[in-house]
């Protein structure tokens, strides 16, 4: 099964710091499965905003595959091929990508408060760091504004600060306040078939 694993940088993994042989060296599990314990653990397509790291790994698992929530594991695997797509400045745009997303959802939660000019005033943002200046105005200036609108200009601020992982997960957050949890799981859905596309994965190998 071909599938998919965010490293560090040097093939390290992000919490087992077990580094990676070169690519298509296989390794295997010690024992039986045991999820973010023991095993392979990779990637689908639609788990790849919870586990962002430095590089991203197309790779290659052997043998009975387990489902576990965002991820799968296997008893053994090998990295195929680092995915170049994914670099400093495509996180950055997945950020910036996943921060606009927030600003939406703000957007929207003081139009449905009925706070149309504080809309009016988001809305108009050009920049992030407008954004981050207006939410933080709005927040301190109306009473009871929604959170979402706080939100957003955290997620602003991650996107400007290099974090896409965070910037995603605020992101999946503010629709979650808006829309509920079907709204979490479209901004994840959104969030995965963004990398997806921009990255030229494969899909349903």
């Amino acid at each position: 099964m071909i599938a998919y694993k965010f490293l560090r940088a040097g093939r390290i993994g992000p919490f087992s710091a077990f580094q990676w042989p070169e690519p298509g060296e296989r390794v295997y599990a010690e024992r039986d499965l045991a999820a973010c314990k023991r095993g392979v653990h990779a990637c689908r397509p639609s788990d790849l905003p919870w586990w962002l790291a430095d590089e991203l790994w197309e790779v290659e698992l052997d043998g009975p595959v387990q489902v576990d929530e965002h991820k799968i594991i296997a008893p053994s695997g090998r990295l195929r091929s680092q995915i170049e797509g994914w670099t400093p400045a495509c996180a950055q745009e997945y950020a910036h990508a996943c921060a606009w997303r927030a600003h939406e959802r703000a957007v929207q939660a003081l139009t449905r408060a009925g706070h149309q000019h504080g809309a009016q005033q988001l809305a108009a943002c050009a920049t992030l760091h407008d954004v981050q200046a207006v939410a933080r105005r709005l927040a301190e200036d109306i009473p009871g504004t929604p959170i979402s609108v706080r939100i957003a200009g955290d997620g602003a601020l991650c996107a400007l600060t290099g974090a896409p992982a965070a910037s995603a997960y605020i992101a999946a957050h503010a629709a979650k306040r808006l829309d509920g949890t079907a709204g979490y799981a479209a901004e994840r859905a959104w969030q995965s078939h963004w990398l997806v596309e921009r990255l030229g994965l494969r899909v349903g190998h």
